[in-house]
């Protein structure tokens, strides 16, 4: 295929994508590029590890008030309020200041 990760992303929603070459362990250990995919689409790349990608996945949903994933709706408000520190009045007062 032209794109080796565009079958990959066929029906994901929101996601984080790691792109190997060759793996032989489970969890590799280095990735050539780590992405965020959002309806289909790769609109970022090479953020450099998971943690970061991660980051910046909840800053783009909760920037561009994309609704989360029915299924992990309350799995990402939890991580949203609680280990964000991101609620409705908390983040604007963070962007205004």
């Amino acid at each position: 295929p032209t794109d080796p990760g565009e079958d990959f992303i066929k029906g994901m929603v929101i996601g984080i994508l790691l792109v190997v070459e060759d793996v032989k362990e489970p969890l590799p250990v280095s990735y050539n590029d780590v992405a965020i995919v959002i309806e289909e689409k790769i609109v970022m790349r090479h953020l450099g590890d998971v943690p970061n990608a991660f980051v910046n996945l909840m800053g783009l949903l909760y920037m561009l008030n994309l609704d989360y994933p029915k299924e992990m709706k309350y799995t990402f408000e939890v991580i949203q309020r609680l280990f964000m520190g991101i609620g409705v009045h908390s983040l604007k007062n963070k962007l205004l200041s």
